[in-house]
């Protein structure tokens, strides 16, 4: 994933920095306030929000489009979404929509109007059948193309009849759903797990072969605290304290092929090239970090659970669960609002940076599902009342 040097990478930063600030100074009928201050450190541009962009005339809307869905299996259960969680979304031709479970095992088509159309595919070691399906990708040739955790490809035709499977390089990483994207020029761009605590992004082609790698990401050390612990059945206040306030890192990768990345206690975003180098860390000051009451109350119970000592283990209130990046390079960071609850808040930057401002798209994304974005269009499956599932499509409204 090679680009422009990096020399040339800062000029072309600073240079949109220097227009965007110009911008925002041309008087009183601009649409956006400089609340920021921006610094180059040793090559690295830092940005230090202290403060939204966007006055609120210029706020950016969500508007549902629509929601299919929510009823328990019945007659008919192959028309019906099996869970609301662990799931990935993608959009073929004509805007049909293509929604991959991880629970069952297949894939499940709807058009562009979130009617069904078919389904395929089940657990299993066969042709066509999936060992626990991660990502799916639909590429140049209309065939949709689902990875397994496994380390393998299955390819299937637009009508979903299998074709093939592919042996991939490695296996994913260790998380339910995972982003999987076909370039124009026919390569797929994947993730993988690199080393133990490390993240890395490559290039495949058709045939399974590593074209191209990105750097790795290190992940924070969870060496001392609840990830490598065996706990005992029935702890449960030791187990919510491990899957809630453990740091987590978070990244996504933008369409220009840099990665912008976080680590889920600190609304602290970093960009970096292909190649490893740090081009921007994007700081904020308007989101606390600070555990409230019943923060402490849950940890101190899951320690004295699990027999630990809050000095034996990193624990942060967690602030970012997500990281998407636009088409246009926007970006989308999910935020926790109340722990352990699914969030429907995103906090939106611009390409460089900027904090614009926070929008609500009206429906949580769990953590182990992957929405769908193409263009300003935004496709999710959401839980609704009693965690059946809905499939949503909105469209977020930009200001002029």
């Amino acid at each position: 994933m090679k680009s422009t040097t990096r020399g040339g990478r800062i000029l072309a930063g600073l240079a949109m920095t220097v227009a965007y600030l110009m911008a925002a100074c041309a008087g009183d009928d601009a649409s956006m306030r400089v609340t920021a201050q921006v610094d180059t450190i040793g090559g690295v541009v830092v940005v230090r929000n202290k403060g939204a962009q966007w006055r609120e005339p210029e706020r950016w809307q969500v508007v549902e489009e629509f929601r299919v869905g929510g009823s328990a299996w019945g007659e008919n259960p192959e028309e019906e979404l099996s869970y609301s969680r662990n799931s990935s979304v993608t959009l073929g031709p004509g805007g049909q929509i293509v929604v991959l479970e991880f629970s069952t095992g297949r894939v499940v088509m709807f058009n562009g109007e979130g009617e069904f159309a078919r389904d395929f595919g089940r657990h299993g070691e066969g042709p066509g059948e999936f060992g626990n399906p991660t990502a799916v990708a639909r590429d140049g040739a209309g065939r949709l193309w689902v990875r397994d955790f496994e380390g393998r490809y299955h390819v299937f035709d637009a009508n979903g009849t299998f074709q093939k499977t592919v042996r991939g390089p490695f296996r994913p990483l260790r998380r339910l759903q995972h982003p999987l994207l076909w370039e124009p020029g026919g390569t797929l761009v994947q993730e993988v797990a690199a080393d133990e605590g490390a993240v890395l992004y490559l290039r495949v082609d058709t045939l399974g072969q590593v074209v191209d790698t990105a750097a790795m990401l290190p992940t924070p050390d969870l060496s001392n605290g609840f990830v490598n612990r065996r706990l005992p059945p029935g702890l449960e206040s030791a187990r919510r304290v491990g899957g809630l306030y453990v740091p987590r890192h978070v990244w996504a990768l933008a369409p220009d092929g840099t990665i912008w990345s976080a680590t889920s206690g600190q609304l602290r975003l970093i960009r970096t090239t292909g190649d490893g180098d740090t081009l921007r860390i994007v700081e904020t000051s308007h989101r606390s970090a600070e555990f409230d009451a019943s923060d402490r109350t849950l940890i101190a119970e899951g320690l004295r659970e699990a027999g630990m000592r809050r000095g034996d283990v990193e624990l942060v209130r967690p602030l970012v669960t997500a990281i998407h990046v636009m088409d246009d390079g926007h970006i989308l960071v999910g935020i926790v609002e109340k722990v352990g609850e699914a969030t429907s808040i995103f906090d939106v930057f611009d390409p460089a940076g900027f904090f614009l401002g926070t929008i609500d798209m009206g429906f949580v994304i769990p953590n182990r599902n992957l929405p769908a974005l193409v263009g300003d269009t935004v496709i999710a499956v959401t839980p609704g009342d009693l965690d059946l599932p809905h499939l949503v499509r909105a469209t977020i409204k930009r200001s002029r």
